[in-house]
């Protein structure tokens, strides 16, 4: 849309339909070899893609992000942090933030040492198609073909750009389309998936001399660190807290949202849910819900549960890559591998530890930390996802450290561009959308400056 208004003459190629179908969301299957994320229902592929389930929570990157030289090994941002900041009130505008009102603290009267509160704005959501279809329905500059799957790249010659890519329907009827500039918004799994089918003329895929493609693949770690009592339940209105940076960057670990939230009826499911929930309503009534627990998990009104929304570390074995099984039109589907690391298990350990103790300091109430948290086996971690797919066509200054340049560009291929969080170098803390929007933002001023 910005590229259009700007005069330019562009062609939206959306794989889906214009409505969700099993059909287009089975394109999206892959084999899962690491912890399971549910790649596949967290993704949606029809036009206005994931906004149309998207739960609206915004936050912008800290400057911080920016300022880390390294990362797990890794070059951390070859950017500083004000080449976005200035997109951040035009990207709260196309998901109807207020820009007046910014970002909030939740509970700004409370402040731990180490943690502040953090901050968030709330869209209603946004979903694309609703806001934006109309405009691409009457724009004299912009084309736009749904049921149009990106299937390869052709280069030219010189193998240093893209002189047309391939599209096809679901019933495999392709066309081809040529253009001076190509821009790859697919998603952080399908962007590298793609690039790793575009085989024909790099062998090893486009983008991937150095073998990034699809490596570096994060997530927000969703760790249940465990419970806590409140000074007073009944006052409890929800607390969330983030890792003051100067925590993060001496103890070396990644930044972290922390949230607490308390429980206030016993819930059960199935078809036991009567028995369940009277069950576990007499081992609280009788305080011996601690003693209950070999049976049932489960934890009473009033007690409450602490998450987090936590930063991954860029990490090589964490990755997306080709199964020899093929979709119905002829792509090899993605190999889903994704891991935690060392740097990653001493960042929950961290956090944890030390937002337990300042709690408890503050007054605020006890808290009690999952028996995992003190390990150091990886595999007995338990965490979950918060589909933010990330990482996988890092920014790098080289092309031994990642797969697009300061500007989004592929390196190597003179006009082929990445757009969304596959392009992250790190994850930060935050949900990933702002810096989505701002990212192609800065893109579209870039390509037409």
């Amino acid at each position: 849309m910005e590229l259009s208004k700007k005069g330019f003459k562009t062609l939206l190629l959306e794989a889906g339909g214009l409505d969700y179908s099993e059909r287009s969301q089975d394109f999206y299957e892959c084999e899962s070899v690491g912890h399971q994320g549910w790649p596949k229902l967290t993704r949606l592929r029809f036009f206005g893609g994931t906004s149309n389930h998207w739960s609206g929570r915004c936050r912008p990157f800290d400057r911080s992000d920016f300022d880390r030289y390294s990362i797990n090994e890794l070059p951390g941002w070859p950017i500083s942090y004000s080449e976005i900041e200035p997109y951040l009130g035009r990207a709260m505008q196309i998901v109807d933030l207020d820009i007046n009102r910014g970002f909030q603290p939740i509970n700004k009267e409370f402040t731990l040492n180490n943690f502040s509160p953090d901050r968030s704005a709330h869209s209603t959501p946004t979903r694309f198609k609703k806001k934006y279809i109309d405009y691409f329905n009457s724009c004299k500059t912009s084309d736009c073909f749904y049921d149009a799957a990106a299937v390869d790249l052709r280069l030219d010659d010189s193998t240093q750009s893209v002189k047309s890519i391939i599209v096809s329907n679901a019933d495999n009827q392709r066309a081809s389309f040529s253009a001076d500039k190509f821009i790859l918004c697919m998603g952080g799994i399908e962007n590298a998936r793609f690039l790793l089918n575009c085989n024909n003329q790099y062998s090893s895929g486009i983008g991937n001399s150095h073998d990034m493609v699809g490596r570096c693949f994060m997530e927000h770690l969703n760790v249940s660190l465990g419970s806590f009592i409140y000074k007073d339940p009944d006052e409890f209105r929800g607390l969330q807290f983030y890792t003051e940076p100067h925590f993060s960057s001496k103890l070396d670990i990644g930044s972290s949202n922390v949230t607490l939230g308390i429980i206030r009826t016993v819930k059960s499911y199935g078809r036991t849910k009567a028995i369940k929930d009277f069950f576990k309503a007499l081992a609280c009534n009788m305080d011996i819900a601690e003693k209950a627990q070999f049976i049932s998990e489960f934890k009473c009104p009033g007690m409450g549960n602490i998450s987090t929304l936590m930063e991954q570390s860029p990490n090589l074995d964490s990755r997306i890559m080709l199964s020899n099984k093929l979709d119905r039109l002829g792509l090899r589907r993605a190999i889903f591998d994704w891991r935690i690391n060392n740097y990653d298990l001493r960042t929950i350990q961290k956090v944890a530890t030390t937002f337990a103790s300042e709690f408890t300091k503050a007054g605020l109430g006890n808290v009690r930390l999952e028996d995992f948290v003190l390990g150091q086996d990886l595999s007995k971690v338990k965490f979950s996802r918060h589909a933010h797919h990330m990482g996988t066509t890092r920014m790098s200054h080289k092309p031994e450290f990642g797969v697009v340049d300061e500007n989004l560009k592929v390196h190597g291929i003179d006009n082929l561009y990445i757009a969304g969080s596959s392009i992250f170098s790190t994850g930060g803390a935050c949900n990933p959308t702002m810096p989505i929007i701002q990212f192609c933002l800065r893109l579209s001023d870039h390509l037409t400056s």
